[in-house]
């Protein structure tokens, strides 16, 4: 049978986790990666992540674009995205994964969405600190991995905080604009966590803006002054990602992704993709291999 897309991992899929069903993960680097030989191919996950290098090099492909990895060098990525790396043996750092539900489950309002590296506008995926940033951020990395090693009452709590205390100091030390207040407070990440669940089953925009109780008019007004981008753009861009994932990490036909993303027919899919990528789904296919 062909492989339909790379493998999607969840928490659990992780060692060192005391609990059944874990929402929050960290590891060194050295550790995780020779715990876990399985994250050398290709595959995303359905939490988010944070990376950082304290040493070594190489480089961290997300979603089809190549990042240089050396000392100092953060990575972000939101669920579902795609990525793979090739580093050195002497590479050194942390690895931080959690979930929407450990981040948010605490009754302090918080925006996740908002902060640069998660929000679907001008997303942050990759940064460089200077030595004497990158020594802040590892002390806070440090007390982390400590206090997910003990056992504590108030263990979850101290997480979360200083996880807060990281993506703030991350978003200051990267000169990344923290919040954007101009975004709604929970529609934008609302409409994203409907595209990302229905993109496939449902294009049609009266589709979310009955989910998300607005007009369509409405919906589309938001998207285009907060996101520069109509409903249908949004769902879209994420049919085409998820095309791209199937042509380069899969076996599967072209006909057989067309298919699979819910497309009438096989020459509408090719005129919908060549007009976003300006290349045909079997040349982007070869570009890649």
């Amino acid at each position: 049978m062909s492989k339909i897309k790379p493998s999607v991992f969840q928490i659990s899929n992780f060692k060192g986790n005391r609990d059944p069903k874990p929402d929050f993960y960290i590891k060194t680097l050295p550790q995780h990666r020779k715990e876990h030989p399985f994250v050398t191919t290709p595959h995303a996950h359905d939490f988010y992540l944070l990376m950082v290098f304290t040493n070594g090099s190489g480089t961290h492909t997300i979603d089809f674009n190549t990042y240089p990895v050396k000392k100092g060098s953060v990575f972000f990525m939101t669920p579902s995205e795609v990525h793979s790396w090739n580093l050195s043996d002497d590479t050194d750092g942390f690895i931080l994964f959690f979930n929407t539900t450990f981040y948010l489950i605490d009754t302090i309002p918080k925006q996740l969405f908002e902060l640069p590296f998660f929000k679907l506008k001008d997303k942050v995926r990759h940064g460089l600190l200077d030595p004497k940033s990158l020594k802040e951020v590892e002390i806070i990395a440090k007390a982390i991995v400590m206090e997910n090693e003990r056992e504590s009452a108030f263990q979850k709590n101290i997480l979360r905080a200083y996880l807060d205390v990281m993506l703030y100091k991350l978003s200051a030390l990267l000169k990344t604009n923290s919040i954007d207040k101009t975004i709604p407070a929970s529609l934008i990440p609302e409409l994203q966590l409907l595209i990302e669940h229905y993109f496939m089953q449902h294009q049609p925009v009266a589709f979310y803006s009955d989910k998300l109780s607005v007009s369509t008019q409405q919906l589309n007004t938001i998207t285009k002054n907060y996101l520069h981008k109509t409903v249908t753009e949004l769902i879209q861009e994420r049919i085409i990602a998820e095309a791209k994932r199937l042509l380069v990490y899969s076996t599967l036909t072209v006909s057989e992704i067309a298919y699979q993303l819910n497309f009438s027919d096989n020459s509408y899919f090719n005129r919908f993709f060549k007009k976003a990528e300006s290349v045909t789904p079997e040349q982007f296919r070869k570009r890649f291999l």
